[in-house]
C-alpha cells in the first residue's frame, strides 16, 4: 500500500486551497504537449475539445468564485453569459490564451477569496457559504480533470 502523508497542521481551508491549486495544475497540464489542432479538436460534433473543457473550468471559477462572491455579471468578469457557452472555443482561441485565461480567473479567485472564512455568507448569486462555494468547485474541477482525462487520450490520436 503507498503511503500517505497527513499534514496534522492543515487547517480546513488550508487543504481546500491546496485541492483547488492541484486541480488547476492537472487541468493546465492538460495542455502540455498538445499542438493547437490536437487542443481543438472534438471527438464528435457538439461536443467539448480539450481546450473547450479548460476554458469550462475558467467559467466554473469565475462564476463560484468571481460572480457568486463580488456580485458582479458575467459579462463584466469576462465569463460568457450563458453556461452552454463556455464549453465553446472561439476562432482566437489558443493554447496560450486560453492558458492566460485561467491563469488570470485564477488569481481573481485567489483574491476574491482572500480574508474570508469558509462559515461567511455571501449574496452575489444567491446567499451560499464560501464552504458551499469551496465544494461546488472542487466538485466540478474533478468532474472536468477526468473528461480531460479522455479527451486528451483521444486528442493525442489526432494529426499534429
Amino acid at each position: 500500500m503507498g503511503q500517505h502523508h497527513i499534514d496534522a497542521d492543515l487547517t480546513t481551508r488550508q487543504d481546500l486551497d491546496r485541492r483547488i491549486e492541484q486541480y488547476r495544475r492537472l487541468i493546465l497540464s492538460s495542455l502540455d504537449g498538445l499542438s493547437e489542432r490536437q487542443a481543438s479538436a472534438t471527438p464528435a460534433p457538439g461536443r467539448p475539445s480539450v481546450l473547450g473543457v479548460v476554458r469550462h473550468t475558467a467559467y466554473v471559477e469565475g462564476v463560484w468564485f468571481g460572480e457568486a462572491i463580488t456580485g458582479r455579471p458575467r459579462a463584466e468578469l469576462d465569463l460568457p453569459v450563458a453556461t452552454a457557452n463556455s464549453w465553446k472555443t472561439r476562432k482566437t482561441d489558443s493554447i496560450a490564451s486560453i492558458a492566460d485565461h485561467c491563469h488570470q480567473i485564477h488569481q481573481h479567485s485567489r483574491s476574491n477569496l482572500a480574508g474570508l472564512d469558509l462559515a461567511d455568507v455571501v449574496s452575489g448569486r444567491s446567499p451560499r457559504t464560501i464552504l458551499s462555494l469551496y465544494t461546488h468547485v472542487l466538485d466540478e474541477l474533478a468532474w472536468n480533470t477526468g473528461q480531460l482525462d479522455i479527451l486528451r487520450s483521444l486528442a493525442e490520436t489526432t494529426d499534429r
